[in-house]
């Protein structure tokens, strides 16, 4: 049997998030309720959880700050609502409109992408040239130097 809505502890249970969390998702707009109950709980559907798990691996994946999750994921919504419209009864001209606007945003998504990776690309090459710097300095001792330095290893 599937829900088809689960409460904040359900969602805490299922995915391990905390439900300051949700509500931190929630004031940071990367995230709505479904609907709420008579008494005000927040209540979440399938796409909710879908879009909690989005941003988890967005975050976790990525590195991405939770500023950078939502540019996404609003670009993403952009995206979907302009195939939308694409499918829908345009005239050629309009949906030319339709696939520059979507161009835009894919590029502005692949441009931050980019730019994320040129970062860690640059922080991985500092950490294999200190590696590299380690690994010689290692090799290079006499054998009265490596005992010394294994000793204060273990230690």
């Amino acid at each position: 049997m599937h829900k088809s809505t689960f409460t904040v502890e359900d969602v805490v249970h299922l995915l391990g998030v905390t439900p300051r969390t949700l509500h931190y998702y929630e004031e940071m707009g990367l995230l709505e309720p479904a609907c709420r109950t008579n008494g005000g709980h927040r209540l979440y559907d399938d796409a909710s959880l879908e879009r909690i798990r989005r941003v988890l691996r967005l975050k976790d994946d990525m590195g991405s700050s939770l500023q950078e999750i939502k540019l996404i994921l609003d670009a993403e919504q952009a995206l979907d609502q302009l195939r939308a419209l694409y499918r829908s009864d345009l005239s050629e001209t309009q949906r030319d409109r339709v696939l520059d606007e979507s161009i835009g945003l894919m590029e502005g998504m692949l441009e931050r992408v980019e730019r994320k990776l040129s970062r860690l690309s640059t922080l991985r090459e500092s950490i294999v040239e200190r590696l590299t710097r380690a690994r010689t300095l290692r090799t290079s001792m006499t054998p009265i130097e490596q005992p010394v330095v294994k000793q204060a290893d273990e230690s």
